[in-house]
């Protein structure tokens, strides 16, 4: 039942996706009202498949700490990220978001399906762990939101360059104004880097019940801590130096790639590695 759920919430994804991109070509409402209620139904399907008894004999969605995959977290990121659109177009009405994000999520549950085939369970003494449930939990957030910070920053990128050529296209039109891109970005980078800060804690939490040692540096954890330090520069540099506007959509596009490289990591991992998630990606 679960897989049927994740099956269909991908295809009213997708559906979502080409609404949202069919928008972007004829300015006609209805596509953007289409898509949001498209986002809206595969968002509640996709919860239905999280809370859904898993599967036999396939790849597992539920919730249970033991049944936490590579997979299972790229789907929980594909969830959160949709959820906090919808919040997001909800306060700011952001529908040029939706051409974005619609995408996005498709790009991530494809591989939720993929990678589930080939990534170990995570070790029987790690099922009942809390650090471990809040250490997915934290990552699939985090992430999130700085994804929607990602694209924000690529929207101000777009949006700025239409401005200084004094030649705004039809996009331009469906943007914004770049204060409100800049602070709803902004705010987003924060929250995901308390989430980010708090996915490296308890990694290092889920390593030490593991193996009993702490958290060991790799390439995965070495691309999550330089984009952890990054984001906290970066509000740094606007709380103390009062960056704004395009050197911080640089900065969050900076962060979001380096962020991106875990999962990368955790894509081309080999499947006879096994043990604790840490940092987003199971090792």
């Amino acid at each position: 039942m679960a897989t049927v759920l994740v099956h269909i919430s991908l295809l009213a994804y997708t559906a979502g996706a080409a609404a949202f991109l069919t928008w972007l070509v004829r300015a006609d409402q209805r596509w953007v009202r289409a898509g949001r209620l498209l986002l809206l139904a595969g968002i509640v399907l996709h919860a239905g498949a999280f809370l859904a008894p898993a599967d036999t004999n396939v790849a597992t969605i539920g919730l249970g700490a033991g049944n936490w995959k590579g997979g299972q977290l790229f789907s929980l990121l594909a969830a959160i990220t949709v959820a906090g659109y919808l919040i997001l177009d909800w306060k700011y009405d952001l529908p040029v978001a939706g051409a974005f994000v619609a995408p996005f999520t498709v790009a991530v549950m494809v591989p939720a399906h993929l990678v589930a085939s080939t990534a170990r369970a995570i070790p029987p003494k790690l099922y009942h762990s809390v650090a471990l449930s809040v250490h997915v939990g934290a990552a699939a957030i985090g992430t999130g939101m700085l994804a929607l910070a990602f694209g924000l920053a690529l929207l101000y990128l777009a949006s700025e360059r239409q401005v200084k050529t004094k030649r705004p296209g039809r996009l331009f039109a469906r943007l914004p104004s770049l204060d409100l891109i800049d602070k709803a970005g902004y705010r987003l980078a924060v929250w995901g880097f308390v989430f980010l800060s708090l996915t490296i804690a308890t990694g290092s939490l889920v390593s030490h019940e593991s193996t009993g040692t702490a958290l060991p540096f790799a390439p995965k954890q070495g691309f999550a801590i330089l984009a952890w330090a990054l984001f906290a520069s970066l509000i740094q540099a606007r709380l103390v130096a009062g960056w704004r506007g395009r050197r911080v959509a640089m900065l969050v596009i900076t962060g979001f790639v380096l962020l991106a490289g875990v999962y990368v990591g955790l894509l081309t991992a080999a499947p006879a590695l096994h043990g604790t998630v840490a940092l987003g990606a199971l090792r």
